[in-house]
């Protein structure tokens, strides 16, 4: 019989008893008197489940019911609030389109022109790389 649930023991550990080898471990440690660590952890085990099964599920205070509501509302309202302004925004016109195609040019140029100077910019640090390359390749030569 020992041998038996010792077997069923390492069994347990392992994570591989079907549940009437359970039961039958629960059974033996329940019998058992003495003070083992694996009959106070199956006593453990049959406590907490009668712990479980003696709570019950309450409804809320009708404080925390009404706090519920309250921001429930709150952020309703807000959504809504949210929701107003953005689609009033839509109809809004576009602050960046131009209707003057000579002030566009205008525009236009000047952007391009600050593109060019900074590509320029650009080009005078590769050159000054170049170099650097040139006088690299003398060195290893």
């Amino acid at each position: 019989m020992e041998s038996q649930i010792e077997n069923l023991k390492q069994k347990f550990w392992k994570g591989k008893t079907s549940v009437e080898e359970e039961k039958m471990l629960k059974k033996h440690f329940q019998n058992e008197s003495s003070s083992k660590t694996e009959a106070g952890f199956f006593a453990e085990i049959a406590k907490r489940k009668t712990i479980e099964n003696n709570s019950e599920f309450s409804l809320p205070h009708k404080k925390n019911r009404l706090i519920w509501q309250i921001t429930t509302m709150a952020a309703s309202v807000l959504i809504l609030v949210t929701l107003a302004f953005g689609l009033g925004n839509l109809n809004n016109k576009n602050p960046y389109t131009i209707d003057d195609p000579q002030q566009a040019f205008e525009i236009s140029r000047k952007a391009l022109m600050l593109v060019s100077t900074k590509l320029n910019k650009g080009r005078t640090y590769s050159a000054e790389i170049y170099k650097i390359n040139e006088v690299k390749q003398i060195i290893n030569k």
